[in-house]
């Protein structure tokens, strides 16, 4: 859908939803001039998971961009991490990338776990490349293998990345607004964008073990695996470290090896993992089942496809039926034993200490020697550590030729045949392993030397205290967007990586989009954020243990400061609020920069263009659309009928006000003695008698004007001459304008019919981005406004969204809807609903619509703020009201409503001349119920007519709560 707007001298044609397309122009060649100023539009720092969903997103915006990776290859964190038995600890169908259905189709994991080879393969293709590795692996089969290669170049994003290139700084320009990205071998390279995507564990701990140059045998660090084969067999092997590494490689080289002898600081609570082969029939399963599997992660506390279980142990209460639901839990394993059992287990010591002994009780069931089952058992509470996810780890333990030796209160140092522990006792070893995992969270980003504005260090900002704004922006380093690292929610990297690269690609593109040079945070949306990321965490109980067991949750690493926690406990839904927030509210907490003298070049527009639930748009956009109407047939523009129609219906009431007053007539003492007085002031005030002397002063030179005026000339006529009878009672308002269907007419009519088609392209430009939008309409009625929906997404009938809700007050108008929206019966769900009282209640999902539309509807409710906030509900945070409203009483609509008592309903919320409100008293209703205000109003005529708008505003997220829930990392 194209639309144009002007821009100073040159016009820029606005592609929705594709980017951006410029041409000419002294404005657009300054702002091509200033893209020319860096050598890219944007560099990605990493070539894994993050650096890869990146590269797609910026290539989507149509950005040129370029990647560094230290590797040779793709991968990241799992191209370093190949040691024996590496693999995920998250489930196959969640631990992936997600941004095109077809990466889910034309890819088969083949176990539950992926291993490590298997996860290269996976982001291989999706760079454009297969891997080549040792050996073909079992499940490549020579058809699967051609088909891989057949579609590898699908989205060729190699060409994008550099690879065995380590970025040594950063540094941003606060004159040129660019950063200047500088590689260990000298190299600089400048972008306006600058996106780290180092991940939350890619830098790996030393093993600063005193003695090791002495060691004389053969030593490896297991984050930084060797590509050459090593060689286990007959070895007297030591592995250091019991944490996810350690765990997985211990059942490993368990049977290879000698003697393998574990050295272990603090023990883990081991989870089964029960991996096991996908074949052919699960594959379609789960591909059949993806989207509701991924929702149900991105749902998840901690991104994983679980689903809570609604039980909690107190609840239980009976010791025989906790235990068979944890042993539920244990038999699926690992993410389903921790969120699948009880509810409660991360919240209540009580209940989580029944969690940890029900381990406890395994380990000594499994491990056959007491010593080491005990050994083996942790007293901490469950959770406080990251439990890995285990493959026959305890069995282990029951060979013969495996040791387990406790240093919890050792030290331990290296010598020439191996290691000592400083209680005296030494082990004599062929090979050590160091298993001692990475500097989580800020520890990639430190090893980098980032200095944003003023010269700021990243590094020192943060020695004072981590602080970010939801794990993506940082205040003083303008234009760079970290993905996956410190504050990012704990849990399934994939399903937060997907949320949190969708937000950086719309505030991009709304920078592009905008001309904008600049985006820097505020330091108070930085502070909040991170003090409500501090709150969480230390409201939970395990927060103080995490500590002391030195989780790498936590960071320790600074003496003389307090511990800091890396990651984010509230929950991925609690974190995506605050995202969705900022687009909810045009980037409230962002402080953009101005392309130079664009101010000016943009003086001619109504507005900004702003991003309202997706969709860049401006008032001219929706002004300038043509709308066939009943004046073009009589020769007049939509301006000079509403002013004949006014001066036509002024005539009415002036006669009408006369004859009451002239014969001393009684008007009824209810809503009607309230419209009496409005009608007095209409047909005193001065702009009323200047069109009192336009119009035509006899009845039937009356009925001559109005016969040409269309439906609104059928309503006056009708309704005019029997205004007197309705003030005093006669006669029932509701008869006249219900006759011949003439209320439906007259919201199809030309008074209604423009912000009604703005309401529908509106409509349009959502769901030609998003076919899984679901909409619901408040007071749909006769459907007036979802004919004109319907029109404009559904010419031919073909879905346009997942759900239309069509809702009434009762069910009375439903006959007249289903038969004027016939043709589009199978896309419609009729249901009665009450505005004005909690829509939950009645049956409706709470903040489960991402669009409500709501024409000439709300103003008609007793309590505008009780209204709009049962709306709120309604609407997911980030969704959209789309509100078509008159902003101002005219003389039509002052006769046709005025008589009805509902138009009189917010009396008692002081809305005594008319429930109607001003733009910007809409705009003070929705930010009272929980909106954002009036995000944008496009008017159906110039000034002076304007007297009806469509108003967007969007549903903003309440102030995240939690109850302290602990998920998981993986």
């Amino acid at each position: 859908m194209k639309k144009l707007v002007r821009l100073g001298g040159s016009f820029l044609i606005w592609l929705v939803p594709s980017r951006l397309q410029r041409t000419t122009g002294p404005l657009m060649d300054e702002f091509m001039m200033s893209k020319q100023m860096a050598d890219y539009d944007a560099i990605v720092l990493g070539a894994g998971f993050s650096g890869i969903r990146c590269l797609w997103e910026l290539d989507q915006l149509g950005l040129t961009v370029r990647c560094f990776d230290a590797a040779p290859d793709v991968g990241g964190t799992w191209y370093w991490n190949r040691y024996p038995g590496s693999r995920t600890d998250g489930e196959a169908w969640v631990y992936l990338l997600n941004f095109a259905p077809e990466l889910m189709e034309e890819w088969d994991f083949h176990e539950r776990y992926p291993s490590r080879d298997e996860i290269q393969q996976y982001l291989g293709r999706i760079v454009g490349k297969i891997l080549p590795c040792a050996g073909k692996p079992a499940w490549l089969g020579s058809k699967e293998a051609r088909l891989l290669i057949r579609k590898a170049d699908r989205y060729d994003l190699r060409k994008h990345i550099e690879f065995a290139a380590r970025v040594v700084a950063a540094r941003y320009s606060d004159r040129e607004k660019v950063w200047k990205i500088t590689t260990a071998d000298g190299m600089t390279t400048t972008c306006r964008y600058f996106l780290p995507a180092t991940g939350i564990l890619s830098i790996p701990r030393e093993p600063n073990f005193p003695g090791l140059k002495s060691y004389t045998g053969e030593w490896y660090q297991a984050s930084n695996w060797p590509a050459h084969k090593v060689h286990f067999h007959g070895k007297r092997i030591a592995i250091v470290g019991t944490g996810s590494t350690g765990v997985h490689l211990i059942p490993k080289l368990a049977p290879v090896a000698k003697e393998l002898t574990v050295f272990q600081r603090s023990p883990n609570y081991v989870l089964p993992g029960r991996n096991h082969a996908i074949d052919d029939y699960q594959a379609v399963d789960i591909k059949k089942n993806h989207d509701m599997t991924w929702k149900l992660a991105t749902m998840n506390l901690a991104g994983h496809a679980c689903e809570a279980s609604g039980k909690t142990v107190k609840y239980v209460a009976d010791p025989i039926k906790i235990r068979q639901i944890f042993d539920r839990g244990w038999e699926r394993g690992c993410f389903n034993f921790q969120m699948e059992t009880f509810d409660d287990i991360f919240m209540d010591p009580e209940s989580n200490e029944q969690a940890a002994e029900f381990i406890r009780q395994k380990i000594r069931a499994i491990v056959q020697d007491p010593g080491k089952a005990e050994l083996l058992c942790p007293r901490y509470p469950f959770g406080a550590k990251r439990p890995p996810s285990g493959h026959f780890y305890y069995e282990t333990f029951n060979r013969p030729n495996v040791k387990l030796v406790d240093i919890s209160k050792d030290e331990i140092e290296l010598n020439e045949k191996g290691i000592r522990t400083s209680s005296g006792v030494g082990y004599e070893v062929d090979m050590i392993i160091f298993a001692l995992g990475f500097n989580s969270g800020t520890g990639a980003l430190n090893e980098i030397h980032i200095r944003g504005s003023q010269d700021k260090s990243l590094r020192d900002y943060w020695m004072e205290s981590l602080g970010t704004f939801a794990g993506i922006l940082v205040s003083g380093f303008p234009n760079m967007f970290i993905v996956c690292g410190p504050h990012m929610p704990a849990g399934n990297q994939p399903t937060m990586l997907e949320i949190a690269v969708n937000w950086i690609g719309k505030i991009i593109r709304h920078m592009e989009n905008n001309r904008l040079t600049e985006v820097k945070v505020g330091e108070k949306a930085v502070d909040t954020w991170s003090a409500h990321a501090d709150e969480i965490w230390k409201s939970a109980f395990i927060s103080g243990p995490a500590v002391e067991n030195r989780s790498w949750f936590v960071d320790r690493s600074i003496p003389g400061k307090p511990p800091k926690i890396m990651f984010y406990f509230g929950g991925v839904q609690n974190w995506k609020s605050w995202l969705d927030n900022e687009i909810g509210t045009g980037w409230a907490s962002m402080e953009f920069s101005l392309l130079a003298g664009a101010d000016e070049a943009e003086e001619d527009l109504s507005d900004h263009d702003v991003l309202i639930g997706g969709v860049p748009i401006t008032p001219k956009i929706l002004e300038s659309v043509v709308v066939p109407l009943q004046s073009d047939q009589i020769g007049l523009s939509p301006a000079e009928k509403f002013n004949v129609v006014s001066a036509a219906c002024t005539r009415y009431m002036d006669w009408a006000v006369k004859e009451v007053q002239d014969g001393g007539l009684a008007v009824r003492k209810d809503h009607r003695a309230l419209w009496w007085k409005v009608l007095q002031r209409f047909v005193e005030s001065d702009s009323d008698q200047a069109l009192i002397q336009r119009s035509p002063n006899t009845k039937e030179k009356l009925d001559q004007l109005t016969s040409k005026l269309g439906v609104e000339g059928e309503a006056i006529a009708r309704i005019g001459p029997e205004l007197v009878r309705m003030l005093t009672g006669q006669t029932n308002p509701l008869f006249h304008v219900l006759k011949d269907d003439l209320l439906f007419r007259m919201y199809l009519s030309d008074e209604g019919a423009r912000p009604n088609r703005y309401m529908a392209d509106y409509t349009k430009m959502m769901t030609s981005q998003r076919k899984d939008l679901r909409i619901l309409e408040i007071g749909a009625g006769t459907g007036g406004t979802t004919f004109q929906v319907f029109q404009a997404c559904s010419a031919n009938g073909e879905r346009f969204c997942s759900e239309y809700m069509y809702t009434d007050v009762s069910n009375g108008f439903f006959k007249t809807g289903e038969s004027t929206l016939q043709k589009w019966e199978g896309l419609l769900t009729f249901k009665t609903l009450n505005v004005e009282n909690d829509a939950v209640t009645q049956g409706f999902e709470e903040h489960g619509y991402d669009l409500v539309i709501a024409a000439n509807v709300v103003h008609a409710t007793t309590s505008l703020t009780h209204t709009l906030s049962n709306i709120h509900k309604l609407l997911r945070p980030g969704g959209v009201l789309g509100l078509v409203e008159l902003t101002r009483l005219t003389p039509y609509f002052n006769m046709a409503f005025g008589p009805l008592p509902g138009w009189w309903l917010g009396v008692d919320e002081g809305r005594t001349e008319s429930p109607l409100q001003s733009a910007e008293q809409w705009s003070e209703q929705l930010q009272k119920a929980g909106f954002s205000g009036v995000d944008l109003a496009a008017y159906d005529l110039p000034e002076p007519e304007r007297h009806s708008a469509l108003m967007l505003s969007t549903a903003l997220a309440a102030v995240p709560k939690t109850n302290g829930v602990a998920p998981q990392v993986t």
